[in-house]
């Protein structure tokens, strides 16, 4: 949000005329229509006043007119270049267009000028985290909170929600908590006080968390944080996960924005149908061990691949096989919203498939804008978008998304046959380890599951202790978590009447085909729920 223009004065204003100190007034009740219309006026007939073009900038900041407010605001900066709050609402507006790395420059300057501003700070530090430099952007929002003269939960929630996405669960909880504590009625701190437990296999007040949320929050209506993490809510049906998809796309995006009209061209007589993919995991993640041999296997006599990455580059082989297999590839993670939408409709990309959904860091802004006149949902979220103008289709399958619940869907539901994610099948499968080397007993019954520690719940570990307590000399092996959820989850099998010591942690290998060859040591896979495997059930189905 962008700092008022000006700060409440009394009353009346000294040496100020009438329409500047009603001017004034309005500023300070953030009326931003009203504040347009009688910064408009002054401009009118005195185009050099200073206040009355800030507050312009201001208004139309207000209203998310950002497009508007950048050449208000620039030529305004222009005139006052020690202003610092100026400066401030210039990087405000290049991070709503998603020009990142120029918004950070802006509240640099801000920061020359004001270096205690907690605004500011928390500001930089949002421009950090959307340039993923996550690490980075930590001591800012510390610092924002420390220089608040009272509670800063704005920087407090941005904090915790940079600390949960490094998995510094722990820390993350702690804010979360604090929140919470201070408003006993955020349900946005509540719930992601609940994904915090989740990841840190707490829970203890788990039950209590999720019934009093939705005491608060019956039938998660009005709750607008991303339906991702309600996925791994035990008892969350599909109807909430549509409602709450459709409140989280309608808080994310403008109201402006999902109303531009949809983008279509005069298709020529184009000898090749030109399919593009957008995603922020062109690397080495699950998305992308995924998709080259999929690419690899367009029939390239009727299809042209477009790829479209708006991730980092982490220089992987991974990568690097990806982009060898498009036909074409764009590194698009410095563009703005319209730069990327500019670009994918110069390319006239027929069908354009989204592989972000509501994973981290993807533009739903651009697919509001529409980029192509057919988008699809697919691959790196397998639930609904929550808004038409995000995506026509969703690829799914009839276990997936079964097509008695279409209605669930903003998309229509395009069924594949079998299942809808694919394996790369041309992945290596080395000849597995000894089972000592991975420290696990040479003739116990192996049960593994490798999921993140979210999915795990109550329900989840009370039938796994019944299975182990069913199987003599039987063990559950796990993906090695933090130290504290390992401590926590055998404190967990120990409360179920199962020694601890039957709990064993696989570490993380940097090596993915030293991981496949490691999974053919497990005697059989178990599933966690509501939340089941995703890249992990492939990997350990090709493990045999």
């Amino acid at each position: 949000m962008a700092k008022h223009a000006a700060r409440r004065g009394k009353k009346p204003f000294p040496g100020v005329d009438r329409a500047t100190a009603s001017l004034i007034r309005l500023v300070d009740a953030a009326r931003y229509k009203d504040v347009e219309v009688a910064a408009r006026a002054i401009l009118a007939t005195r185009p050099a006043h200073a206040l009355a073009l800030k507050a312009l900038g201001f208004a139309l900041i207000g209203q998310a007119r950002y497009d508007e407010a950048l050449p208000v605001v620039q030529q305004a900066v222009a005139r006052c270049p020690d202003d610092a709050e100026l400066h401030n609402n210039l990087g405000i507006i290049l991070s709503a267009l998603m020009r990142w790395q120029e918004s950070l420059l802006s509240f640099d300057r801000a920061l020359a000028l004001t270096p205690d501003d907690p605004e500011l700070l928390k500001n930089s530090g949002v421009a950090l985290v959307r340039m993923h430099c996550i690490e980075a952007a930590l001591p800012y929002f510390v610092k924002a909170i420390e220089q608040h003269p009272d509670d800063y939960p704005a920087a407090v929630e941005q904090l915790a929600n940079a600390l949960l996405k490094l998995n510094r669960n722990d820390e993350a909880w702690v804010c979360f908590n604090e929140l919470w504590k201070a408003d006993s009625k955020n349900v946005a701190a509540l719930s992601q006080l609940i994904f915090a437990n989740l990841k840190r296999c707490q829970w203890d007040e788990l039950a209590d968390q999720i019934r009093l949320l939705r005491v608060l929050c019956p039938n998660l209506d009005g709750l607008t944080e991303s339906p991702f993490v309600l996925l791994a809510f035990p008892g969350v049906d599909s109807s909430e996960l549509l409602r709450v998809a459709k409140k989280f796309a309608t808080a994310l995006v403008s109201a402006a924005t999902l109303a531009a009209p949809n983008f279509a061209f005069e298709r020529a007589e184009a000898p090749r149908l030109r399919v593009g993919y957008l995603s922020t995991d062109f690397k080495d993640h699950p998305v992308g061990w995924i998709l080259p041999e999929v690419l690899a296997l367009h029939d390239r006599q009727r299809v042209e691949v477009f790829g479209y990455s708006i991730g980092v580059d982490d220089g992987s082989a991974i990568r690097r096989r990806l982009i060898a297999a498009f036909d074409h590839f764009a590194e698009l993670f410095s563009c703005s919203i319209d730069e990327l939408v500019g670009r994918i409709r110069a390319d006239r990309i027929d069908i354009l498939v989204d592989l972000n959904g509501w994973t981290a860091f993807g533009r739903p802004e651009a697919l509001a804008l529409r980029c192509a006149p057919l988008q699809v949902n697919w691959l790196g979220y397998a639930g609904t978008l929550g808004h038409a103008k995000l995506a026509d289709y969703l690829l799914g399958d009839a276990v997936v998304t079964p097509i008695d619940q279409q209605a669930y869907y903003s998309e229509s539901l395009a069924q594949l046959p079998g299942c809808y994610l694919p394996f790369d099948t041309t992945a290596d499968l080395r000849p597995p380890p000894a089972r000592h080397e991975m420290g696990l007993p040479e003739e116990a019954v192996v049960f593994c599951s490798f999921n993140n520690s979210y999915k795990y719940n109550p329900a989840v570990f009370d039938l796994w202790c019944d299975i182990l307590r069913e199987t003599d000399d039987s063990v559950l092996w796990l993906g090695q978590p933090a130290e504290s959820v390992i401590e926590r989850l055998r404190a967990e099998v120990a409360k179920r009447g199962i020694a601890a010591e039957r709990l064993l942690f696989a570490p993380r290998l940097a090596g993915r085909d030293d991981h496949l060859a490691r999974l053919q040591l497990a005697d059989l896979a178990l599933d966690p729920f509501p939340y089941n495997s995703h890249s992990t059930g492939l990997e350990i189905l090709w493990a045999g």
